[in-house]
């Protein structure tokens, strides 16, 4: 049987992963987490929704239909046919997410690598020139039970330019100007420091379907992905992002219905009201 470590009065962390990886489950990252645990319930009660309607509509040869226009949103005060006329705020899209012409994705950590190997997955995206790097923090890391935190340990190395991953990049800038000074016959990176801060930064969510493995609530459930992904990459690297100028982005993947995007908003608010 697996141990646990009592993170908080609202969650455990199972064995000693509080320990090996601290600079990830940091005390200000298990506060925030603490304050969202909550919503554990709500992302349950979401899903269980999602099977159920599921279930009933190939039961019952049913369609999939639309809500009615009249209705509200729900957990909002928006009316279904109102959000289809455009008749709501939203944010306006921030400069560094206006130009997306090319994207990349993949995840910032290699499977059963080293830290100087695995770390080499941010350095090529973040020197690679495309306009934003959707760090993939989904499917990708199911190989390894820790990939998940190696894929958070990696990019707050990165974000905050720590000593070893600012030597790694170098490395790989210098590799990718030998192989293009040989296709193209020139280096394709100036100033390897500059290129770094070219990329937009966009981290990919686990979704609503999925539970941590390693974040057990005060019930014995499994803490929500979405809850521990956003939580862990936000706190760990909001205030960097925001000192160098650079949006905080979250890609939400595989939202099924208008509810699980409220219960996203929700979430992201509740986080954003937490750290002020």
């Amino acid at each position: 049987m697996q141990r646990e470590t009592l993170a908080s009065k609202n969650m455990t962390i199972r064995g000693n992963l509080l320990e090996v990886y601290s600079d990830i489950y940091t005390p200000e990252v298990l506060d925030a987490l603490d304050s969202l645990a909550p919503f554990n319930t709500d992302v349950k009660e979401i899903m269980a929704f999602r099977l159920k309607t599921r279930a009933e509509r190939q039961q019952q040869k049913k369609r999939i239909t639309f809500l009615e226009p009249s209705a509200y949103i729900p957990r909002t005060r928006i009316k279904v046919q109102d959000a289809r006329d455009g008749k709501f705020q939203g944010a306006e899209i921030p400069e560094d997410l206006q130009r997306q012409w090319i994207q990349g994705t993949g995840p910032a950590a290699k499977p059963n690598a080293p830290l100087e190997s695995s770390i080499r997955n941010v350095a090529y995206a973040l020197l690679s020139g495309a306009d934003g790097w959707m760090f993939d923090g989904e499917d990708a890391l199911g190989q390894i039970n820790t990939m998940s935190l190696d894929n958070q340990r990696n990019l707050k190395l990165a974000i905050h330019k720590d000593d070893v991953f600012m030597k790694v990049a170098e490395t790989v800038a210098q590799e990718m100007n030998k192989w293009s000074t040989g296709f193209f016959g020139r280096n394709i990176i100036t100033d390897w420091k500059q290129q770094l801060q070219f990329t937009t930064k966009i981290f990919r969510a686990r979704g609503l379907h999925l539970d941590d493995r390693h974040v057990i609530d005060a019930k014995g459930k499994g803490m929500a992905a979405s809850i521990v992904d956003m939580t862990l990459y936000i706190v760990n690297n909001y205030k960097q992002l925001q000192k160098e100028g650079s949006s905080i982005v979250l890609y939400v993947p595989k939202i099924q219905t208008a509810g699980e995007a409220a219960l996203w908003n929700d979430m992201i608010s509740a986080l954003e009201n937490y750290l002020g």
